[in-house]
């Protein structure tokens, strides 16, 4: 893979420097281990599509939109919940 060259301000190159270094990797790689789990719009959209699908295929004949909606929520509630505990 070919590299690039970006430009950012001195300070956060600076920064950036210290972080791979307290991590005993590059610039590079540490730049590319943080974006790597991050996802564009596009994606988290075809991701949310196909569970949605593969629910009402597999697991909830009639899954709605509005029905998957309220899951996340629920979903979020008890992640709120567990980390407040």
């Amino acid at each position: 893979m070919a590299d690039t060259t970006i430009r950012i301000p001195v300070e956060v190159r600076d920064h950036l420097a210290a972080l791979a270094a307290d991590r005993g990797t590059t610039i590079g790689q540490l730049v590319a281990a943080l974006a790597r789990p991050a996802r564009t719009r596009e994606q988290i959209r075809e991701s949310y599509e196909h569970d949605r699908d593969y629910l009402a295929g597999h697991l909830v004949p009639g899954l709605s939109d509005e029905d998957a909606e309220r899951g996340l929520a629920i979903l979020a509630d008890i992640k709120r919940s567990a980390r407040a505990a």
